[in-house]
């Protein structure tokens, strides 16, 4: 802060208090995407360490492969995103050997709105397109679930995700929008989580096995206890 600034908190401390009111939300709002930390009572922190690998290929030489987001239902990522991926900073997916379920660890999210939820994944985006410097190309996560049910293309399976720290090579990304530390994985979202993952392991023939949530790749609450506890009884009943 500059001498200019300091003056002015003392002569005047609501403007001081504001200042910090306002780095903070901005700080906030940087920090997008579920939490990577050990577990604890508390809720989870909003950072995320992972990082977004250099791409293997120049952007010449990739050779865009059909996304199955439009045979999933899911709504495309054209009806939501406000900027196009950036190629160049992505590796090319490999077969898909895994799926890992997440949440977006922010605040409570429990709007039905369409509107909502596509504002919600353009704050995410945004947020990830400006970690490790600019060295991501696009939004972490390959699917979305909103609190409707509703399934969003995130980012194209073309590309690998970035989602699990050094684990996202042949690993698709869910994310549940909304925090389930905070707040309770409803019916609808149980629904379309059923059947998304269904659908990915017939599509990719990935073993139940194979399907995990964050915290069981790494130390984090991801993804909140209420969805973690859902995931368990899924994998018992529904996908096995």
């Amino acid at each position: 802060m500059s001498s200019t600034n300091n003056q002015n908190s003392i002569i005047d401390p609501s403007k001081g208090d504001a200042a910090r009111r306002t780095f903070l939300l901005a700080s906030a709002m940087f920090l997008v995407g579920c939490g990577t930390k050990k577990i604890t009572s508390t809720l989870p922190s909003p950072i995320w360490n992972g990082q977004e690998p250099s791409t293997l290929d120049p952007p010449s030489a990739v050779v865009m492969l059909p996304d199955p987001s439009s045979m999933l239902g899911a709504i495309s990522r054209g009806s939501w995103a406000k900027g196009p991926a950036i190629p160049r900073n992505m590796n090319r997916m490999l077969p898909a050997r895994y799926i890992t379920l997440h949440h977006d660890g922010m605040t409570a999210f429990t709007s039905t709105s369409k509107l909502s939820a596509a504002s919600r994944l353009e704050t995410i985006r945004k947020s990830h397109l400006r970690r490790d410097g600019g060295r991501w190309g696009d939004i972490g996560y390959h699917f979305a679930i909103d609190p409707a049910g509703r399934l969003w293309q995130g980012r194209p399976l073309t590309w690998q995700g970035a989602h699990v720290r050094a684990k996202n090579e042949a690993n698709i990304g869910v994310v549940v929008l909304g925090n389930y530390e905070q707040q309770s994985v409803n019916r609808a979202q149980l629904r379309a989580v059923t059947s998304t993952l269904r659908s990915l392991m017939e599509k990719y023939e990935v073993p139940v096995s194979k399907v995990r949530t964050h915290q069981e790749w790494a130390a984090t609450a991801c993804p909140g206890k209420s969805l973690q506890q859902a995931m368990v009884g899924i994998r018992g009943r529904s996908l096995i």
